[in-house]
């Protein structure tokens, strides 16, 4: 049964980030638990653990709230080290592929599915979305795309068929960056796994010309791990409740806004979905900021966001 020691991811089968987080439990073999949420706002048992915070994948242990993927995925490795994922002598670098995967590549992944599938996706869903990014969700513009991003989606996997031939040439595996499965493989599968799981027969024309990546792609696909326990949102908010969050020490690092713990400020993303939380600061590095005291959270959590791809600003009180 659930606990406050235990991985809860708030997230959607469908969900392409989701996914990472889900292949990176499995590469690990961690146990974890599974809250369903819903695809659109609103999403009335998240938001007490986000104040407003409104982008899937959100993750939890206990009073702990990890907000963002690149964040989460961090924060599995630092907490969970057995089964590493990193690898010396590549630091860094899956930061950096992921930011590629996430932004460029994925936004020609988005567009490639809803112009493919427009007539079939809910007026509720494009007008979530719409408020979501700030301009409208318009599958009719992506339609007529859908050519030209075709060029683009596979000049993106080329590249993952370059690495993946380099990796072989050179005697380091069958891998991205090793011998073994990681960070920078499970960046790199998540546009392939939605447009798969979205629009296989694309995928597999695509994938034709690009062999060692689609024998890398099923490899990662069949690696299995433990079912995850299905938590209801209400237990998950009762474990939050009654968790306290992981001891931090209230410091900061060189702020050039110069930050101070138990000021009060604001973190947003820096591209959709950018509803400010408010809290108060109790911790801010360069990768990541820890919030305590959240407007419209339970009151007790630590909330934690990224740094890169996220705006902080500091609120008079």
């Amino acid at each position: 049964m659930a606990n406050a020691q235990s991985i809860l991811l708030h997230q959607y089968g469908n969900s392409p980030f989701s996914e990472k987080v889900r292949l990176a439990l499995r590469l690990k073999n961690l146990a974890w638990g599974k809250v369903e949420i819903p695809t659109i706002m609103p999403k009335p048992d998240l938001m007490p653990l986000t104040g407003g915070y409104r982008r899937t994948p959100v993750m939890q242990i206990g009073g702990d709230i990890y907000c963002d993927t690149a964040l989460i995925l961090r924060m599995i490795e630092a907490r969970f080290p057995e089964r590493a994922l990193g690898f010396g002598g590549h630091e860094g670098v899956q930061s950096m592929v992921a930011s590629w995967t996430d932004k460029q590549w994925f936004q020609t992944t988005v567009g490639l599915v809803f112009g493919s599938l427009g007539e079939h996706i809910s007026e509720e869903f494009k007008a979530d979305r719409s408020a979501m990014s700030g301009r409208k969700f318009d599958t009719e513009k992506m339609k007529l795309s859908v050519p030209l991003l075709m060029d683009q989606w596979r000049a993106q996997l080329s590249w993952v068929e370059e690495r993946l031939q380099a990796s072989k040439s050179s005697g380091i595996g069958d891998w991205l960056l090793g011998s073994k499965p990681g960070l920078t493989d499970i960046h790199a599968h998540m546009n392939i796994w939605f447009l798969n799981k979205n629009l296989p027969q694309m995928t597999r024309e695509f994938l034709r010309d690009a062999p060692r990546t689609e024998d890398w792609f099923d490899r990662l696909n069949a690696i299995s791990g433990p079912e995850p326990e299905e938590v209801s949102s209400a237990d998950a908010l009762e474990i939050a409740k009654n968790s306290a969050p992981r001891l931090l020490a209230a410091t900061v690092g060189t702020e050039p806004q110069g930050l101070a713990p138990g000021d009060h400020v604001s973190v947003a993303p820096d591209d959709y979905g950018q509803v400010w939380v408010t809290g108060e600061l109790v911790s801010a590095q360069p990768n990541k900021i820890t919030l305590f005291k959240v407007e419209n959270a339970i009151e007790s959590l630590h909330i934690h966001f990224p740094r890169a791809g996220y705006l902080v600003r500091k609120v008079e009180s």
